[in-house]
């Protein structure tokens, strides 16, 4: 009677991902945050011969090179960097790097959680180069606009001086407006004076019809 082995029914250990396959792994993180993801259905194969990630890094560092040039507060922000350093790094980028390498499946479980973030992070990033491509982050017309600044000044004080003359032709009408009204109700006094005269002349003349019209009819006329 043969005795088993113990070990035969032991499973074998999971293999570590290497070294470098964690390192290429981490590589394509990168390039899926930076170039972004392929879009559905498209095949993983390049179509032509692609350009080396360092030569990629150096034409990246080249466009943001030329965006700090052309922008004087994001060129003061870089220039200070190292002030604001301690609230721009994340907190793991402080911590110490973990004793174990995360294995492949965990790996894709977070590839595949932060794919909203990666697919936004593209979308912005193309966002970001329409605008360089319209001229958003340059000076654009500035220049043309300080060569205006003596004709506005001109026109300031131009209207300035507009609105002090209509401060004094708006007091000169309030004055006129003022005189009229007094003279409306003075001639309306006496309009009313002339009105109650002539009530009065009018019936001290029917009285006097009257006694007139009596005397006629008793003979006394």
């Amino acid at each position: 009677m043969s005795e088993s082995n113990p070990s035969s029914s032991t499973p074998a250990p999971a293999n570590p991902i290497s070294p470098l396959v964690a390192l290429q792994l981490r590589i394509r993180w990168l390039e899926a945050l930076v170039l972004g993801l392929r879009p559905t259905g498209v095949s993983s194969a390049p179509a032509g011969p692609q350009q080396p990630l360092a030569r990629r890094a150096l034409d990246a560092q080249a466009r943001l090179d030329s965006i700090v040039a052309s922008n004087d507060s994001l060129r003061h922000f870089m220039n200070h960097y190292d002030e604001y350093a301690h609230l721009l790094t994340p907190a793991f980028a402080l911590s110490p790097p973990a004793s174990q390498q995360p294995d492949a499946g965990a790996l894709d479980a977070l590839l595949v959680e932060m794919e909203q973030d990666i697919r936004a992070a593209d979308r912005d990033l193309r966002e970001i180069d329409e605008l360089e491509k319209g001229g958003a982050t340059g000076a654009g017309k500035l220049i043309e606009h300080e060569q205006l600044q003596p004709r506005l000044r001109a026109l300031v004080q131009a209207h300035e001086e507009d609105m002090q003359l209509a401060a004094k032709l708006e007091e000169r009408i309030a004055v006129l407006l003022r005189r009229y009204a007094t003279e409306v109700d003075a001639l309306s006094e006496l309009f009313v004076s002339w009105n109650g005269a002539i009530n009065e002349f009018e019936s001290r003349v029917g009285h006097m019809e009257k006694d007139k019209a009596e005397r006629q009819r008793l003979g006394l006329a």
